[in-house]
């Protein structure tokens, strides 16, 4: 690492996390609050309530205004009551909102320091101390207070397929771990993006999810403003929980810009946006896994606050694991260098798509880019994709692994294996063939004992073959060859995918 690496780091994170208007979290704040003033102005001729909130919220310190209009129940409340009232979308109990609306007037006049889902709760757990420090959601089916009770039907409504459940002693402290962790880590960036984090629900899917949902990690939605849904796999180390943590946050905050900042063109809509699909995760014939050019915008924010992230547990991991435990088979380095790569192909789709862009959203971009090109060493060549289907390669054989390793290994896997095996070493030797100067594929070691150690052995060896060539030479092509290298790496991936397909199908259910 370069050596005035450390004051960069520290500049850049002073741009992620103070700057206007897109890192200040004192001033989204403040324009999400007017944002949600105005619609409960457009409701005072339909519910008294609105009148009541309006008027409890301009007599209430920023503190209280922070927690009860950040609040998801609040906002959610007030995104129906405007649908209902306003646009005339049906909604099922319209009473309801009324109620929610006038509570959070009566907690709004009441300078407390709890959020209105908190309040009454017989366990008030948070984060931290500090004001940006969010609640951990600890209610259970038999919590009947009237917040908890909509807050787990819109859980219901936006996420069928997990269910929350309140953290034991070994979740919440390994939570609370990691937003220390963090504090100390990223100081600035940790205030600016936790204090978009109302509140914290640990989830696991349910006996009917889907398959894909099975490994469950983190997610936000925008049904749920303010809230952070991290999968019990995060909770491993502190290391794991910040990182999560920071992630979903930045998603957050990505939200309340994009409420009230022109990101997007007038009129874009989601379903005729143009998309892209990411080279680090395996296409799908469906569309469901491309992503549209809002999705673009909030991936690029997380992966440029997780480059930020990893560079500094990379700096700091041997001072700070003494006190919050070792990284595991954390690689700081190389998720680093993926989660630059990742951003810089955001950065360049994005600019094919520029007219999908308002305003802000232009400028939002633009200070993204700079940012990156600010704090990475060693940027990919423009169009470079290599290192990116790479990183998805060694993704799936490490979960290829995981799967043979819990499986019977019924006799046709070792047949699927092997011919899985034997094609990718064949496309490996012709892609590194197809590359003047490249070394040739790494010598195998000793026989695996196992399927899973056979598949796992080859991949990796291909992998490391294939990360020895320089990136840029993947895009020129030799004489007579009718594809770039980077080309026949994709093709290997795609031409593998039935295969793979295959042999899940073959080791059966988990």
């Amino acid at each position: 690492m370069q050596k005035e690496q450390p004051q960069v780091l520290d500049i850049v994170e002073g741009a992620l996390a103070n700057s206007r208007p897109f890192g200040d979290c004192d001033y989204i704040h403040q324009c999400t609050w007017r944002h949600e003033e105005r619609r409960l102005e457009l409701l005072e001729g339909h519910l008294p309530s609105s009148r009541a909130l309006l008027s409890a919220l301009r007599g209430a310190g920023t503190a209280r205004r922070y927690r009860v209009l950040g609040d998801p129940v609040v906002r959610a409340a007030i995104h129906d009551a405007i649908g209902h009232h306003r646009l005339h979308v049906s909604h099922p109990h319209p009473e309801d909102l009324e109620q929610i609306l006038r509570d959070a007037a009566a907690l709004a006049a009441d300078e407390r320091r709890d959020a209105p889902l908190a309040a009454g709760a017989a366990r008030d757990v948070r984060l931290g101390q500090a004001p940006h420090h969010g609640f951990l959601w600890c209610g259970g089916a038999d919590d009947d207070r009237p917040f908890s009770r909509r807050f787990a039907a819109l859980f219901r409504e936006k996420l069928p397929w997990l269910r929350p459940a309140a953290p034991d002693a070994r979740d919440r402290h390994t939570l609370l771990q990691g937003a220390r962790l963090l504090d100390v880590l990223l100081p600035a960036l940790a205030r600016s993006a936790l204090a978009h984090a109302q509140l914290v629900v640990v989830a696991g899917p349910d006996g009917d999810a889907p398959a894909q949902a099975r490994g469950f990690r983190s997610a936000t939605v925008a049904g749920l403003l303010g809230t952070v849904v991290l999968g019990p796999v995060t909770l491993k180390t502190p290391w794991s929980a910040a990182e999560h943590l920071l992630h979903e946050s930045m998603h957050l905050k990505f939200i309340d810009l994009e409420l009230t900042h022109s990101l997007l063109r007038n009129g874009y809509r989601m379903e005729r946006s143009p998309v892209v699909s990411p080279p680090w995760h395996r296409r799908d014939p469906s569309g469901l896994r491309d992503w549209t050019v809002n999705r673009m915008l909030t991936v690029l924010h997380v992966y440029v606050a997780l480059a930020l992230f990893f560079r500094a547990v990379e700096r700091r991991a041997g001072e700070l694991e003494a006190e919050f435990g070792p990284l595991g088979d954390l690689d700081p380095g190389l998720q680093a260098r993926r989660s630059f790569d990742r951003a810089h192909f955001l950065v360049h789709a994005l600019r094919r798509h520029e007219g999908e862009l308002g305003a802000a959203g232009r400028r939002f971009c633009a200070w993204l880019d700079c940012t990156l090109a600010a704090f990475d060493p060693s940027p990919p060549p423009a169009g470079s994709e290599v290192h990116l289907l790479l990183d998805l390669y060694a993704r799936e054989a490490a979960a290829l692994r995981d799967r043979l390793a819990r499986s019977a290994e019924p006799p046709a896997a070792a047949r699927l294996v092997e011919e899985i095996a034997t094609t990718e070493l064949a496309t490996a030797r012709g892609v590194l063939a197809a590359i003047e100067g490249a070394p040739p594929l790494r010598d195998a070691p000793a026989p695996a004992a196992t399927l899973a150690e056979r598949l796992w052995e080859v991949r990796a060896r291909i992998s490391a073959s294939l990360r020895r060539v320089p990136r840029e030479a993947y895009a020129r092509r030799s004489a007579g060859s009718a594809k770039t290298p980077a080309e026949l790496v994709r093709a290997m991936l795609d031409s593998s995918s039935d295969a793979v397909s295959a042999l899940f199908r073959e080791l059966g259910p988990t």
